[in-house]
Order: C-alpha cells, then structure tokens, then sequence
C-alpha cells in the first residue's frame, strides 16, 4: 500500500518472519504447545474432522499402511488425531523448522507407538524423492510462507499420483487477524486457498468447516489430490 501526502509518499509492506525467526518463536513455544492445542479444542477439533473424512470416504484408495508427510508437524497434533481417529497403520514423516517441536513431536509419537521418522528442514525443500508419499497433511503451516505456491508444489511433487493433501489453514477474519498480528502468519478465504492449490496442481478440491468449538471460527481444512498420472501425461 502506498499514500502520497505532499512531497512524501509513504508504504506499508508485508514483511515475513525468516526462518531463523519462525525456528526461534516455535521453540519457545515447543513446551507448552501441545497442551495449548488441547486447551482452546483444537485436538478434538482435528479427530473430529479426521473422523468426518474417514466415514465420508473421502479415501477410498488408501488401504493398509501408509506412509505421511506431515509439514509442520508441529508437536505432532494433527498426525496424533489422524491415526487415533482412523486407525490406520501409518509411517508419520514429520518436518518442521523448529528442533525443540521436533523433540516434543517425537516424545508424544513415541507414547503413542506410532511408528515415525522427524526431519529439520523447509518445506519448499524437502528432501525426499518425488512420487514417494501416500498422503500429506499439514496443520497451519502454509501461513507462514511468504509464497504458499511454492510449499504446495513441493508437497504435490513428493506425493504419489493420486494421492491426497489435507490441510488446516488459518481463517480470514477478525480472530485470524489477532493470530496474525502475534505470529506474523497470513490468513486464507476458502476461495484463496482453493485457487492457490489449484494453481499447485491439485485437483477433486473441497472445504471442510469445523463443525463447532473455537476452531470453527479460527480455521478450516481442504483436501485436494494431486492429478493421477494418466491426467499429468496429457
């Protein structure tokens, strides 16, 4: 945004917090996140919308174990719900920016038993070969990037043809506004989400509202698969 008052113009730019910077507030904040989630309803928000999905048969393909990349993996809150919730054999591959959410990922991964292998890395970079996961999920992560359709590809780069990526994004709103002026995260309409992961690649994309409690009104998922490869190949 500009003004121009006088002989002086003035400009406002979104600034993005670097890496550095996301690594360091998130390792703050590593000891007492998890028990946060829990507190305003965001875990029970999560399995109920895990749940939903599943008796929705929004995956019908996915059988068996599974192998999920979970970016921003956070202390592993959303991978948690997903595999209380389904009940599915999963291999949770979790990335994050931050060594101490990793630490903490890893010690509620380990209480649980489920099986998992935890990364330090950016999510615009990942380091796995392409067509390697059966499905990607992330909790409020896309936010904090400062170009959210190069996340997206990268994810739609790993992940096998056809397979899925559920997100949970951070509302536009006056709740999500409070969020992002704490955080420095951006904040999403439904309709901005679905043409940025449209614009990915991502195709079959669909809302999914929280049905009820604080995060009906702070946030929203999307499911989206990426193209199958007959369709890539056209």
């Amino acid at each position: 945004m500009e003004w121009t008052i006088g002989w002086w113009q003035i400009s406002v730019q979104r600034v993005y917090p670097t890496n550095a910077e996301l690594s360091r507030a998130y390792n703050r904040a590593a000891a007492w996140w998890h028990q946060h989630l829990s507190f305003l309803g965001y875990r029970y928000a999560y399995r109920n919308l895990w749940r939903s999905l599943h008796q929705g048969n929004i995956f019908p393909s996915l059988r068996g174990s599974l192998t999920v990349c979970d970016c921003g993996i956070g202390t592993a809150a959303f991978s948690l719900a997903l595999t209380e919730s389904i009940g599915t054999n999963a291999h949770i591959v979790g990335i994050d920016l931050s060594a101490e959410m990793l630490q903490k990922a890893d010690q509620w991964l380990t209480l649980a038993r489920v099986d998992h292998h935890l990364c330090q890395s950016d999510v615009r970079t990942l380091p796995f070969a392409g067509d390697f996961f059966d499905m990607a999920i992330s909790a409020h992560m896309l936010e904090h990037l400062s170009n959210p359709t190069e996340g997206l590809q990268e994810i739609y780069r790993v992940l096998r043809p056809g397979a899925p990526l559920v997100l949970v994004i951070t509302r536009s709103g006056i709740v999500g506004s409070l969020i992002q002026w704490h955080w420095g995260n951006s904040c999403f309409s439904p309709k901005e989400l679905i043409n940025l992961m449209a614009e990915a690649g991502f195709e079959n994309l669909r809302i999914i509202p929280f049905p009820f409690g604080l995060a009906r009104f702070t946030s929203f998922a999307c499911v989206g698969f990426r193209a199958c490869k007959m369709a890539e190949d056209r």
